[in-house]
């Protein structure tokens, strides 16, 4: 997971293998869009007919995804995310529909041949992902979607590179397929969605950081070490930074309320997506950071007639320290407490609930930036971890246990000062 950083390290690509002792840091990785599609086959799907359980099935269905990553070590690995766009079956059924979509939260992929153009390459890799699944019987609709926040896939496939652009073919595994599904309030039936998929998809890589202009520069910046603190040659000892990027939070630990009131609900829940904003010091010299940072997740979920809708407003003031740069990878962690403001409320056919929080969280602070240029960049990439183990609240003397992970895929962060100083051309 720790090295999902290198899917935003905007530098350009070797055409070929680069020889160990010409490794430059400008040629370490590249990074890339793609669009592809995951081609399902059908299963068995169940339901209640009156008082009878019976089986149909579902139609296979192709799910068109966008991937952000890119290719590292010189070609010989691929790391990623993916982002779910829409779902199309390959045959109606005006009675019953299916929902399945997988999130890619962090993947890396093993080429053991460095990646080269017109050539074929084949990989393998693992994936920590999410995965949701909802069967629609009509007319209701208002079956639960489930969710598995915290499951590993794998995948194998061949690519092929013309230019800035590289096909893929591939065959995604799902070994966790098997679901606890509530039928009804309380019947449950063990449904197995496809445990594989084929993927194709269209990639585009693009060069960044080499088009900064300034040949300079890049020597400057190819002339670090492989391994140094990311404070090295630093020019001033601290700048302050701004900083925003989508998040999104998963519950870590199952809610003893819901599985006493609601088990037809998840067990564990994820937020839709909202921003991280952080203002921040960054002690160059140091080498570590400090920031206040705002996040509002928003955890909803419906079935059955009961609507449950969670949503937070955390600030949280955070130190981090950095523990080296690698090639541009700079890792850091550091501790955290927050403030939580949480709003609970519950609808159910036999009434409503709506409860208000506040509480104090520790939590631990962990992630990495991207910096070719170490502390010159007045405009990084950023992905920030906070994991606080002990949230939860109470509904009617029932636990509702968090062990809530807020995952910030890519945050921007910008310095002024060294913007400003880039104007007047001090690193030069």
């Amino acid at each position: 997971m720790t090295f999902v950083l290198f899917c935003s390290f905007n530098v350009s690509a070797q055409e070929d293998v680069l020889p160990t002792t010409d490794k430059k840091r400008l040629d370490f990785a590249k990074t890339y869009f793609e669009v592809g599609g995951n081609v399902l086959p059908s299963f068995t799907g169940k339901r209640l007919s009156g008082n009878e359980l019976t089986s149909f099935k579902h139609p296979e269905t192709i799910n068109t995804t966008l991937y952000w990553g890119g290719f590292h070590f010189w070609g010989h690995a691929e790391f990623y995310v993916s982002f779910p766009l829409r779902q199309f079956n390959l045959k109606s059924n005006e009675e019953t529909d299916v929902e399945f979509t997988h999130y890619t939260v962090t993947g890396a992929r093993f080429l053991p041949w460095a990646y080269r153009e017109k050539r074929l390459r084949p990989y393998v890799g693992i994936g920590w992902s999410a995965l949701d699944f909802k069967q629609v019987v009509r007319p209701d609709e208002d079956q639960p979607k489930l969710e598995k926040n915290f499951t590993w896939t794998a995948d194998a496939g061949i690519l092929y590179g013309y230019k800035n652009f590289t096909a893929r073919l591939g065959v995604n595994y799902y070994p966790d397929n098997v679901w606890n599904y509530p039928i009804s309030k309380t019947e449950f039936q063990k449904i197995k969605t496809p445990n594989f998929s084929l993927q194709l998809g269209l990639l585009y890589a693009m060069d960044l950081t080499k088009d900064n202009g300034d040949p300079a520069i890049n020597k400057r910046w190819n002339s670090y070490p492989e391994v140094s603190s990311l404070g090295l040659n630093a020019s001033s000892f601290g700048d302050f930074f701004a900083a925003v990027g989508p998040s999104v939070s998963f519950s870590l630990a199952s809610s003893e309320y819901n599985d006493s009131e609601y088990p037809y609900l998840n067990k564990k829940q994820a937020s839709g997506g909202y921003f991280d904003i952080a203002l921040g010091y960054q002690f160059n010299t140091a080498n570590m950071f400090t920031a206040v940072s705002f996040r509002n997740p928003k955890f909803e979920q419906q079935a059955y007639g009961t609507r449950q809708t969670i949503k937070k407003t955390s600030v949280a003031l955070e130190t981090a320290k950095f523990l080296t740069d690698y090639t541009g990878f700079a890792p850091f962690i550091g501790l955290n407490v927050a403030y939580d403001h949480i709003k609970y409320s519950e609808i159910t056919d036999e009434g409503s609930k709506k409860l208000t929080f506040g509480k104090v969280e520790p939590g631990i602070t962990f992630g990495w930036d991207i910096v070719p240029g170490k502390s010159e960049e007045y405009l990084i990439l950023r992905t920030n971890l906070r994991w606080y183990p002990f949230s939860s609240f109470e509904v009617d003397g029932k636990k509702f246990n968090f062990n809530q992970l807020e995952y910030n895929l890519i945050q921007l962060v910008f310095y002024p000062e060294r913007f400003l100083r880039s104007k007047k051309n001090i690193f030069k």
